[in-house]
């Protein structure tokens, strides 16, 4: 044992090993089958008929036994290539009437997931959280993927998944008990979604959204669980939501999140460690982000406005913005827009604030609710210097956007760093909205897309170090994008693909289906008229310019104009140079939509460019149509 300290396996995904590092070759399916038998009776003696099952099934070779020797003995000079002959019996040991194998504890990742999961359940909410999150990146796929669905690791495999299920619900209960209740809302309707019937769920969803000032949310989230388990199940919610919703009808004060922490105590609540997978290629931003905290602190005030499109990595900064000020003991106001609120006033105020403001919003004119809000946010600035973040301020609600346009010009010296990120791409018709980014005190901050050297990184953290030709195709498929990638490492992982060379058409197959689900959804949220431009578009391919989408669209030039500055700033059009052909972001995100066309239109549009086609003798292969 002590000659195997970097040894690893890996079960959370595909069996796989690492022997410092270096990724070992297990062999075959039938030989990885044995090293898998072994893991899951983890210190214990397998009987040889027992792994015979393992690999075979019900349908063994005659020669059974010899080959399942055979296997131990290529496995052991794979596991330990260093070691002679009669030294190769440390991680395989024969015992008895079978074998065991022989690792430390942290050698396989299920079991310090179990370790990790046991451990966390005793530590505070900070150090709990901290366990937890580092636990779950270990999670590569489905546990023993190589064997799903095979009666002998189907057990196995259900303790894992419900273990990280039980993860999964107390990393986002130990956030909610360190006062993150507006971040982990998505989070829990996710989980929710994913397994409706776990009323743990439930339960955290609606305490966040009660500790996040929703209460009608809160009591719509229990009405949805006792229609579900009724429907489902017929019965009604057990003790625990029961007794949450009468406290949630009572408004009782022991469903209050923890008090806000004091400046002096702020350092104590040391947020959880991130990953490579969280930030990289980010160093100009933070580095801006850092000197706005310690002006802060010497007392001066800043709003700095992060604005990208979707999936840039506007959120993630801010949430790093969130972890550096807690760290250094500052007070964090955070806010999240969404379009579901934006027709009710002061949505992002209250979140700011909290029920404290009240009063002050009841007050019967719109000047003297600023002025008081103004006010209070000056008391609050001499207790202590404190952050203000909204994220998404293209969507959030006029009355609050007024509040946060007003306050920025009046900030003079208060200790307060407002921090907002806003997505390009959307449809912007506030005042106050182009006012606040026009203000010259504001310091906007565009983030750039990944380089190929931050796509490596990703690739590293996600499925282990990447061949070349693999980064490179991950990011020319994504186009720098975070989020695109972070879908495509996620599909990736989920099916096990290693990131070699031998695989880079798995990459662009996969890559295909998520960028095309990510730009279909993104055109269908547009008026329709500008997805018949886009649609014309696609026809046309690289001839098309203005007047000939016009033509195929049968749409006036300025509505086409229009149109099209619209799917520029939704990242689908390239933002292009006047009379340059029009051209998509990527050659995907073109076959994407032109595949979403339905077929009626499709067919029409094809005539129609054929007949144009036929009037100004042109020959389709010049045209780059796409067939249909």
């Amino acid at each position: 044992m002590d000659r195997q300290p970097q040894l690893n396996l890996h079960v959370l995904g595909e069996l796989t090993a690492t022997r410092d590092g270096a990724v070992v070759d297990l062999g075959g399916r039938r030989q990885r089958a044995v090293l898998a038998g072994l893991v899951i009776h983890r210190d214990q003696v397998v009987p040889a008929d027992r792994l015979v099952g393992c690999v075979w099934g019900e349908q063994p070779p005659v020669n059974a036994s010899g080959a399942l020797q055979a296997y131990v003995s290529h496995l052991r000079r794979r596991l330990e290539p260093d070691a002679t002959a009669r030294q190769r019996e440390g991680v395989i040991a024969r015992a008895g009437p079978g074998y065991v194998l022989r690792l430390p504890p942290d050698a396989v990742d299920a079991w310090t997931f179990e370790a990790a999961v046991e451990s966390a359940a005793g530590e505070s909410p900070v150090e709990a959280a901290c366990t937890l999150d580092t636990a779950l990146k270990a999670w590569r796929g489905p546990a023993y993927a190589d064997y799903a669905g095979e009666a002998w690791v189907e057990a196995e495999c259900a303790r894992l998944t419900e273990l990280r299920a039980v993860a999964r619900e107390r990393l986002l209960a130990a956030r909610l008990e360190l006062g993150e209740a507006q971040l982990v809302i998505g989070d829990l309707e996710a989980l929710v979604k994913e397994d409706p019937l776990r009323e743990e769920r439930w339960r955290l969803l609606t305490l966040a959204l009660y500790r996040a000032h929703r209460q009608a949310a809160a009591l719509e989230a229990l009405r949805r669980a006792r229609t579900v388990l009724a429907d489902e199940l017929g019965v009604d919610p057990g003790p625990a939501l029961r007794a949450l919703e009468a406290e949630v009808l009572a408004q009782s004060p022991d469903l209050d999140g923890p008090p806000a922490a004091r400046a002096a105590d702020a350092t104590a609540l040391v947020p959880r460690p991130r990953t490579p997978d969280g930030i990289v290629d980010r160093d100009h931003e933070l580095t801006l982000l850092r000197e706005r905290l310690e002006d802060l602190a010497d007392g001066t005030s800043g709003c700095v406005l992060v604005e990208g499109p979707a999936g840039i990595g506007k959120t993630r900064l801010l949430d790093e913005l969130r972890r550096l000020a807690v760290a250094a003991g500052v007070w964090v106001r955070s806010a999240r827009s969404s379009a579901l609120e934006q027709d009710f006033e002061w949505g992002v105020v209250r979140q700011l604030f909290g029920a404290g403001v009240d009063d002050v919003l009841g007050r019967a004119e719109r000047f003297a609710v600023l002025r008081g809000l103004c006010e209070l946010t000056t008391r609050l600035a001499e207790q202590a210097p404190f952050v203000l973040c909204v994220d998404d301020v293209q969507r959030c609600d006029e009355a609050s956007l007024q509040f946060l346009a007003y306050l920025v010009p009046r900030l003079e010296e208060l200790p307060v760093l407002i921090v907002l990120t806003m997505r390009t791409g959307e449809p912007q018709h506030a005042d106050d909205l182009v006012e606040l980014v026009a203000d010259e005190t504001v310091t906007v901050v565009r983030p750039a897309p990944l380089t190929e050297q931050g796509t490596a990184a990703l690739v590293a953290d996600r499925l282990g170090r990447g061949a070349d030709a693999f980064v490179a195709t991950c990011h020319r498929m994504t186009s720098g994008n975070p989020l695109l990638l972070r879908q495509l490492l996620r599909a990736l992982a989920d099916q096990g693909v290693p990131p070699d060379a031998a695989h880079v058409d798995t990459v662009r197959a996969v890559g295909s289906r998520a960028i095309t689900s990510l730009v279909t959804l993104r055109l269908r949220r547009m008026p329709e008229r500008v997805s018949i431009v886009a649609h014309a578009v696609a026809v046309l391919g690289p001839t098309a310019d203005l007047r000939s989408v016009a033509d195929l669209a049968r749409r006036p030039e300025e509505e086409v104009a229009a149109a099209l500055d619209v799917l520029a700033r939704g990242e689908i059009l390239r933002d292009g140079q006047p009379g340059q052909p029009l051209d998509f972001v990527n050659p995907l995100v073109r076959d994407a939509i032109h595949a979403d066309i339905p077929p009626g239109e499709r067919a029409l549009l094809h005539a129609r460019m054929e007949r144009r086609l036929k009037s100004s003798s042109s020959r389709p292969a010049h045209a780059g149509v796409p067939t249909p």
